[in-house]
């Protein structure tokens, strides 16, 4: 399913251990609006406003109605992110947005794309403004509260821990079942310092989904306090 395998893009880059990913650093983006979120905020010059044109039309041509355009549009969006394309990725998701400018997809899209480019305001502006279209996208609520943990880490002033926690708690109203919102929950609580709610949430990400699980962070873990259930040694 889709909306799972994009969790994995950011659900899978926080690593308390390591440098956080191998980024673009955000002084080093390429300037020209297309290529930029939303493209750049900035009205397009006439040759990209035609070009931009265009292809709305081919869309609406080639697909029964503009939600499947903007689908396959966003399918192909997230391969480019996948492979690292991050410029191609950003102006697909740019069409996608003039396409529907409700588009969850165009700006959840964008806002891992400014998170892998250590944008972190950026990419909160532009997740917020996803959940502001869907509040109940639990997925997307954790890649939220991911970046803001990732200020925090970095010592900026977009993030800290209380309010990472209530949006992960908020997820888990949301989805219960949700093992990438356990796991950060756990690594909330580690530097909190209460180890022993740390092992709690561990556990219940184990439970759902062994793929979430960070056993880097679990050796972490351990260090400070053994596995109360004996598991992990």
């Amino acid at each position: 399913m889709m909306l799972r395998k994009k969790a994995y893009l950011i659900g899978l880059l926080l690593c308390l251990s390591v440098p956080m990913l191998a980024a673009v650093p955000a002084d080093s983006l390429i300037r020209i609006p297309r290529y930029q979120a939303l493209f750049g905020k900035k009205p397009l010059n006439k040759k990209d406003q035609e070009e931009v044109t265009q292809i709305i039309t081919s869309v609406d041509q080639s697909f029964p109605n503009r939600a499947e355009g903007v689908k396959f549009l966003s399918e192909r969006a997230w391969e480019y992110v996948s492979e690292g394309k991050l410029d191609t990725a950003t102006y697909r998701f740019n069409l996608v947005h003039a396409l529907d400018s409700t588009s969850v997809e165009a700006y959840w899209g964008l806002g891992v794309i400014a998170f892998q480019r250590l944008d972190f305001p950026g990419a909160i502006e532009l997740l917020g403004k996803g959940l502001q279209i869907n509040p109940k996208l639990s997925i997307m609520r954790v890649d939220y509260a991911i970046v803001k943990l990732s200020c925090y880490l970095k010592g900026m002033d977009c993030g800290n821990l209380e309010e990472v926690d209530a949006l992960l708690s908020q997820a888990l109203q949301e989805d219960p079942t949700n093992a990438n919102a356990w796991m950060k929950k756990s690594q909330v609580a580690f530097l909190q310092e209460k180890y022993e709610l740390a092992w709690s949430y561990f556990h219940e990400c184990r439970a759902l989904d062994l793929t979430q699980l960070d056993l880097n962070f679990s050796q972490q873990l351990m260090e400070k306090m053994p596995d109360p259930k004996g598991i992990f040694k």
